[in-house]
């Protein structure tokens, strides 16, 4: 037993019940459901009128096959709240004739968009929206998805601007505040999945997520209409002058004191490499700092300008198969990359983007792809041709043909 799980044991009751409740939950989202069983029946045992507790035995049973087990949870959950939206969506998934797994009001809502005349509106919703400063909002790349996403869309005739749109599309870098559930909601969970839950992605009427890794996690929570959407990009080839051996670009983490863990382990390499990004001031060399921001709109010059793009990403999207807009991005452009471990990149690139373990290793692979250019060429072709079937033109197409017959 974890030190986590036994100070839950010895806490009061009530404080116990809710604990138990978050272990249970961080066990479904770890695939533990073992874990998830026993931490969802002691908190039911400490508070029988416990919805979520309910509600995570009802999951448990349900993915156990079990299915008379979760149909009884599920009742116990929806007489103290008829309107939990996990113990509904539940019931259709263990309703043997709903074989599209589709809420009605869902099926509703896609009818009404169908008959409706003139153009259908669209909002697309960021973390970034709520940074005050416009220009601090540049350096938030959800900004930009939402940049190319907009684009794309209202290229296939869909209106924006509207304070309420017909349809709401949620870029997951955070919970989602104040969804209209008169609207189509779809959410695109693209980065920090550790902050899905089995309960804040409900509003959503359809799920994408970009990593395949992470979709069983997201059936095993009771979640319906999940679909495959990896990252992608707008970035073209260009031919520019090579100026740089090895770059990266990135805002520092203000958690750490080297700003971000493959920038120290950049530097312990001894090579010659520059850095682009926000509150680098004062964690740099000079003589390694490239400036706070580079243009959107040029990211191909710099990219196609580097022998080696190094990437990174957050921990859980590591974990947890999601990669980055910035991989297709930088291959896009005719760069290459090498990365830190993520287990979505091979699925995705195959063997076009080398991941390293170690700073030891890191050098050990950089210096081997600075000394063969043709390796590395071949690398980066490969990488490109892959990156350039992943648009935003295809992601708006497939986001549209939840709507459009």
């Amino acid at each position: 037993m974890s030190e986590l799980e036994e100070a839950c044991v010895h806490m009061s009751l009530d404080c116990t019940a809710r604990h138990c409740n978050m272990l249970s939950e961080i066990s479904f989202h770890s695939g533990e459901l073992e874990k998830a069983e026993v931490w969802s029946t002691k908190a039911f045992e400490i508070q029988p009128d416990s919805v979520t507790a309910l509600h995570h035995a009802a999951l448990v049973a349900w993915n156990h096959h079990e299915r008379q087990a979760a149909m009884d949870m599920v009742r116990k959950c929806l007489l103290i709240q008829p309107r939990h939206r996990g113990a509904l969506d539940l019931l259709i998934l263990l309703d043997p004739e709903n074989h599209q797994r589709c809420r009605p009001e869902t099926r509703d809502k896609i009818e009404r968009l169908r008959k409706k005349k003139g153009a259908v509106s669209i909002g697309i919703h960021t973390h970034s929206d709520r940074e005050t400063d416009p220009e601090m909002r540049l350096l938030w790349g959800d900004h930009w998805v939402r940049q190319e996403l907009g684009k794309e869309l209202s290229g296939l005739g869909f209106e924006q601007g509207r304070a309420r749109p017909d349809i709401n599309i949620h870029l997951f870098g955070s919970p989602a505040r104040n969804v209209d559930d008169t609207a189509l909601n779809m959410v695109w969970l693209h980065s920090h999945p550790d902050m899905a839950t089995t309960e804040n992605l409900r509003p959503f009427d359809y799920i994408f997520c970009a990593s395949s890794h992470f979709l069983p996690t997201l059936t095993a929570m009771g979640y319906l209409n999940v679909e495959l959407m990896p990252a992608c990009t707008s970035k073209t080839p260009v031919q520019v002058p090579v100026e740089h051996d090895m770059i990266f670009l990135g805002n520092a983490r203000e958690s750490r004191s080297d700003g971000r863990a493959i920038v120290g382990d950049m530097i312990a390499t001894g090579l010659d490499f520059k850095v682009w990004g926000n509150l680098w001031e004062g964690i740099l060399p000079p003589k390694n700092y490239g400036g706070r921001y580079w243009d959107y709109e040029r990211l191909e010059e710099l990219y196609a300008s580097a022998k080696i793009t190094l990437n990174d990403h957050h921990p859980d999207m590591e974990r947890e198969g999601f990669v980055s807009n910035k991989v297709f991005d930088i291959l896009a452009s005719g760069g290459f990359v090498i990365s830190g471990k993520n287990k979505g990149l091979a699925p995705l690139f195959e063997d076009a983007v080398p991941e390293y373990e170690s700073p030891e290793h890191l050098k050990k692979i950089v210096e081997y792809y600075l000394d063969h250019s043709e390796k590395r060429r071949c690398l980066m072709e490969k990488g490109q041709k892959i990156a350039r079937t992943h648009t935003y033109a295809e992601r708006a197409i497939q986001f549209t043909r939840k709507w459009v017959v």
